[in-house]
């Protein structure tokens, strides 16, 4: 895939199962076999990111339209329905202190930057980057200190 490639990320509420694994796996498969846009085939591919981000690439030579993007989330949809949302924009992701992604409310996240809980250094993950590039740039896990949450949230700020 080329660094232009689209990218979508869909965070999860929460980790998935074992069971709601192999469904998003089945659907995803089957999904990227007819993917098309214009009646061109979309070359896809996806990853479950540590069962809490599902992330879909798609390339093709004139860009992926509308009506292709849509037939996604079509697909995206029906796992919500299933109880499997990768649409909460709400929620704030990270990694604690044992590694652990951890999704959290955006005014929880607050709080846990005011009580030293999430500094500079903490690990974040930015669901809104939109390239695969982007991704190889590490724009999607980086530090909290390096993201747009640093600016979003009253970070206590070294004295200079």
């Amino acid at each position: 895939f080329p660094d232009d490639a689209r990218l979508w990320v869909y965070p999860l509420s929460r980790p998935l199962s074992a069971a709601e694994h192999a469904r998003v796996t089945e659907r995803l498969d089957s999904f990227l076999v007819e993917w098309n846009s214009h009646g061109a085939p979309v070359h896809g591919a996806y990853e479950v990111f540590e069962d809490r981000f599902v992330l879909i690439a798609g390339a093709v030579d004139d860009g992926v339209s509308g009506c292709s993007t849509d037939s996604m989330v079509r697909v995206l949809k029906t796992l919500r329905e299933e109880g499997i949302d990768g649409f909460d924009r709400t929620l704030v992701f990270f990694r604690d202190a044992a590694a652990r992604v951890q999704a959290v409310s955006r005014a929880d996240f607050q709080v846990l930057v005011n009580a030293g809980q999430v500094d500079a250094n903490t690990p974040v993950f930015d669901g809104t980057i939109q390239f695969l590039g982007d991704m190889r740039r590490g724009g999607f896990e980086t530090t909290f200190g390096r993201s747009w949450h640093w600016n979003a949230f009253s970070a206590p700020r070294p004295a200079r």
